[in-house]
């Protein structure tokens, strides 16, 4: 929703500022759009001079609504509130069908409370109301008003609500101070920059750093500022921000910006700071850009509880339950019932639990990382938050649930979560421990190729060898990624940021991109050891682990677009709770047996 409401240009920005480029002695690296090749800079300040020339900057929220007024209906979907606050009184809106705008905000650390109609509600509260009272007649949704926080009956059923609460508004407002004007124009070109010729030519070339600079104007200040606000770090801002299509960031003076236009420049941000060898992008790690880019897929209808994880589990909770309440909404699991009372391990069983009632067992991508010698009973393979939050970013690699047939039989254990697999059989050969050179030996000797090597060791953690490549534009780079990745793990190649990135008189070569992503995979495998277990069905590749005794490996209802799939091992002295998880490359016309049902 843009249109020209006082426009005031981007300041016009040289070679010079953002890639140190000075007359026609280039630093950017070269770049092809289509045959030709030229210098990243000169594209970039001829799709900058487009954008700029469309004279066009974001309205304000409360114009935005106003002008839509004669299409405005209440939802009728969705749970409604108990009460909403219009003209600084408490109205009721369940019995009501009055459209309301939902708030988003982070509560003062340290909150003042005060007696208002009848109920304890934070300072803080009445004058959000107050301020956005001023531009709007809609009755206002906010939490700390709306929620009695002294019932706790009451409050459960409205927690329980809040994702309809958020759908069924008009508009959802996100208060976040630290937006200015100038961080508006900055979001607002450069998601126009994504939309020219320019940015699809370093897109389709996989050329990740030019695609950074051209979204962010280099490392934009403004932007480091947007995203330094503790409303990015919080869990319940994640579901507050994504349910409803018409939602906008709000600042101390109203400036706005539709979050549609900023989660589309994290895009590649959040590539850039997963394959980079620095560990801060804009002043934040890569599990934070992994989190902020995750809530666009989040927009969408369903959102599978494992890609759920990747987000919300690297931000933070005053109460640890609310890591997994925080998720109902998103991942329409409304019918858990949320209660503090119930202990932490229990709440996260109960989670991945009930979405593999309804066959999303995408969580099990993230079960890899459970630190089996330190979890308690019935945990072996339920992910916790601060296992997600210690993984620098997610693999690029989609894991989709597998299908599978109705079973009525339960094997295993008292406790535990329940998990269809299949057995491919023992384990008839492993390696001892080696370090990842080591095992990249190993897997030679036993004939695998390149590909399977890499989507042994690094599938994962980094994604799949075909997702690398088309992520990259190249085609058949396992071989070169394998290379790099070990030779940076074992101090080989020391290369630069500028040499890994391209930036320089080279022009930048399609598929090369792939020394970003083995970068990504120097950071997983260090100071490991791994071993190589075989079975009649397969091959998989594990961190050493305390299982003894015999093992077998099972397949799980989990594989990528092209097949590959998850699988995890089970030793007879620990029958009904799991050793390690990782990528199986399955033997031909091999087979498995079929699915059971156990509790581990």
């Amino acid at each position: 929703m843009q249109i020209p409401v006082g426009y005031q240009p981007v300041a016009a920005i040289s070679q010079m500022n953002i890639w140190t480029c000075k007359n026609e002695r280039h630093q950017c690296g070269l770049m092809m759009e289509g045959d030709t090749t030229i210098p990243r800079c000169r594209a970039y300040l001829r799709d900058h001079k487009k954008v700029t020339e469309r004279k066009t900057t974001y309205s304000t929220w409360h114009r935005i609504i106003k002008d839509a007024e004669s299409n405005v209906k209440a939802a009728t979907t969705y749970a409604r509130p108990r009460n909403c606050i219009r003209d600084g009184k408490l109205v009721d809106s369940a019995s009501s069908a009055e459209p309301y705008i939902a708030i988003s905000y982070v509560w003062d650390t340290c909150p003042s409370f005060k007696e208002w109609e009848g109920r304890r509600v934070t300072e803080q509260a009445l004058r959000i109301a107050d301020r956005l009272s001023k531009h709007t007649s809609y009755a206002l949704w906010i939490d700390a008003i709306c929620i009695d926080q002294d019932n706790e009956p009451v409050k459960m059923i409205e927690l329980a609500n809040m994702a309809d609460i958020y759908r069924g508004a008009t508009a959802v407002l996100c208060l976040v101070p630290e937006i200015d004007q100038t961080t508006s124009r900055i979001v607002e070109h450069g998601a126009g920059m994504m939309d020219l010729d320019g940015f699809h030519a370093l897109e389709d070339a996989g050329d990740i750093h030019g695609m950074y600079m051209f979204a962010c104007q280099g490392s934009s200040e403004a932007l480091q500022k947007l995203f330094s606000g503790r409303w990015w770090t919080r869990v319940w801002t994640f579901q507050e921000a994504v349910l409803n299509r018409i939602t906008f960031l709000v600042g101390e003076k109203d400036e706005t910006i539709p979050i549609s236009d900023v989660l589309k420049i994290c895009h590649p941000i959040n590539r850039r700071a997963a394959t980079q060898k620095k560990d801060i992008l804009l002043g934040q790690l890569s599990s934070f850009w992994d989190s902020v880019h995750s809530m666009s897929d989040a927009m969408k209808v369903y959102m599978p509880l494992g890609t759920a994880m990747s987000s919300v589990w690297r931000r933070q909770s005053t109460v640890t339950h609310d890591m997994a309440y925080s998720l109902l909404g998103v991942c329409r699991l409304e019918t858990v019932t949320p209660d503090y009372q119930l202990l932490v391990e229990k709440v996260f069983a109960d989670l991945v639990e009930k979405a593999s009632s309804k066959g999303d067992f995408s969580w099990l991508r993230w079960s890899h990382l459970v630190d089996r010698d330190a979890i308690c009973e019935g945990m072996s393979m339920v992910p916790v938050p601060a296992t997600v939050l210690a993984t620098p970013a997610s693999a690029i690699t989609e894991w989709r649930s597998v299908e599978v047939p109705r079973m009525s039989v339960v094997r295993g254990g008292a406790i535990g979560v329940c998990i269809p697999h299949r057995s491919t059989g023992v384990v008839r050969w492993q390696s001892q421990p080696e370090d990842i050179k080591g095992t990249i030996n190993m897997l030679q000797k036993l004939s695998y190729g390149p590909e399977d090597i890499w989507n042994l060791l690094f599938g994962l953690h980094v994604g799949l060898a075909c997702d690398v490549d088309r992520a990259v534009g190249g085609s058949g780079l396992a071989q070169a990624l394998l290379t790099l990745a070990t030779g940076y793990i074992n101090g080989t190649f020391k290369l630069e940021d500028s040499e890994d990135d391209l930036v320089g008189e080279k022009p930048y070569t399609r598929g090369y991109g792939f020394t970003s992503y083995a970068s990504m995979a120097a950071k997983v495998w260090k100071n490991v050891q791994l071993v190589v277990m075989r079975s009649q069905g397969g091959t998989t590749v594990i961190p050493t682990h305390s299982g003894t005794g015999q093992a077998r490996l099972h397949r799980l209802p989990v594989e990528s677009y092209r097949g590959t799939c998850l699988c995890f091992v089970v030793h007879d002295s620990t029958k009904f709770r799991a050793s390690a998880i990782g990528v199986m490359i399955e033997n031909d016309h091999a087979g498995s047996g079929s699915w059971q049902f156990t509790r581990f």
